[in-house]
């Protein structure tokens, strides 16, 4: 890269965490101006820009050629979505950069992303937001918890919905974490916290929280019977959990909808399931 740098990406990325490079095209990354403001580079007529920055020091599978072609070579290129600006910082969502990659370019993006290309693949995003237009508005009460939460994307939508509520969203890693904490103060939601944590050994009292969600992530697991048991211990009684789950992609066991519904029902449910699409959203309350 000949050009000369223009500042820094601050965010929590590494290289563990850039290996699900789906959860941080909604995640906040802040580039920090060396010594330029930030008007050189944004204009009013602009929600979109590219921004030229180190590669990713890492290679994705081949299955990810279009990935490695994007941020591993000489330069990543990401277009990414204006958040705000605030003082020689310029918050920007959907950086694939990770934390104090220098930044050699930002221009104004005039048009989306070519939809056949994969980056990440756009066939589960438009089931994620097929099934949340359901699911997030039944996401309610005063204490509520996102089990799975990645960079808090859907955590940050619950929030934002239920301002009077408390949410706490929980995932493995502490800098996963670091970013969503990062991704709150972006978007100024202040009713959350975020937590490292396995579902496996929940860190809260019984009869914790009103609702927890858990959108397609216990597929992931390898052991979804003891997980449902820590769901259904921090849930109060006449609460209930809100689960979504893929049809037709799974890791290992593959599973249709009354398979759901009699996993859930062992571990102590009662559950109404609604197909919606390739997924099922499975309601279930603790008996």
């Amino acid at each position: 890269m000949s050009l000369m740098p223009i500042g820094k990406v601050s965010n929590f990325a590494n290289e563990k965490t850039m290996q699900l490079l789906a959860l941080w095209k909604e995640s906040v990354s802040i580039i920090e101006l060396d010594q330029a403001s930030s008007e050189d580079f944004l204009f009013d007529e602009y929600s979109h820009y590219i921004v030229i920055h180190e590669p990713l020091k890492m290679e994705f599978s081949q299955k990810k050629e279009e990935w490695n072609k994007r941020f591993c070579r000489e330069a990543g290129v990401s277009v990414a979505e204006l958040v705000k600006a605030d003082e020689g910082k310029i918050y920007f969502k959907g950086i694939f950069a990770r934390n104090n990659a220098l930044v050699h370019g930002i221009v104004p993006y005039t048009s989306f992303d070519n939809a056949e290309a994969d980056y990440p693949p756009a066939g589960m995003e438009q089931l994620k937001n097929k099934t949340m237009e359901v699911a997030l508005p039944e996401a309610k009460g005063k204490t509520i918890l996102d089990v799975g939460c990645g960079v808090g994307n859907l955590t940050l939508k619950i929030a934002r919905i239920n301002p009077e509520s408390r949410v706490t969203g929980i995932d493995l890693l502490e800098d996963t974490m670091k970013q969503c904490r990062l991704n709150a103060v972006a978007y100024n939601i202040k009713n959350l916290s975020f937590k490292a944590a396995s579902v496996y050994e929940l860190p809260f009292e019984n009869e914790e929280f009103e609702t927890v969600t858990c959108f397609f992530m216990l597929h992931h697991l390898e052991d979804i019977p003891r997980a449902l048991s820590e769901i259904k211990r921090v849930l109060i009684h006449g609460g209930k959990m809100l689960a979504v789950e893929p049809l037709d992609h799974h890791h290992g066991t593959e599973r249709g909808i009354n398979d759901w519904t009699e996993l859930v029902e062992s571990a102590g449910f009662s559950v109404q399931t609604q197909q919606i699409g390739r997924a099922v959203l499975v309601r279930a309350r603790p008996e």
